[in-house]
């Protein structure tokens, strides 16, 4: 009875160990298309290639250069951190950046390594293939906290006219 009793007090102790999770803040999803309002994830060949830096400087550098965005478009963005500090590169649109920066000042620390958004460590690189559809306006953002306030952001229409594909 005793050994059954000492059993039961340890089942009840350990459980908060196991339910507390851990330190890295990791997080990583696989979204259907209901959870995103400018488009999804995409497996295929991509209609253009888009390099992207990331900067110190709180910004981000486009090669080529990225002004459109047509409904349908495929994009696959090579994503470079070029500076000293982790910085993130996220597709959503403002409603979800807002909510997605609220979580990061909550869990600062947190890594993505998400069909939207990467984290990355100085000199680490990613790959986002994404197929924009819907008539949203597309933010580009650090979520890191401080660094979209900064200026580390970039929006696009998706312009439904000129539909791709």
């Amino acid at each position: 009875m005793k050994y059954l009793i000492t059993l039961i007090l340890l089942s009840f102790s350990t459980t908060p160990v196991f339910a507390s999770g851990s330190d890295d803040h990791s997080h990583a999803h696989d979204h259907g298309k209901a959870d995103y309002a400018v488009g999804k994830p995409h497996s295929g060949k991509p209609d253009r290639v888009i390099e992207v830096s990331m900067r110190d400087s709180m910004d981000y550098v486009f090669e080529p250069e990225f002004h459109r965005l047509s409904a349908g478009e495929v994009i696959r963005f090579n994503v470079r951190n070029d500076g000293q500090v982790v910085h993130e590169f996220s597709i959503g649109n403002a409603e979800e950046q807002r909510k997605h920066a609220e979580m990061m000042r909550k869990m600062p620390n947190m890594k993505h390594q998400d069909p939207n958004t990467v984290s990355l460590q100085p000199g680490e690189s990613a790959t986002l293939t994404w197929r924009f559809d819907g008539d949203d306006t597309v933010v580009f953002a650090c979520n890191v906290p401080g660094h979209f306030e900064a200026g580390m952001h970039h929006s696009l229409d998706i312009d439904v006219a000129d539909k791709s594909n």
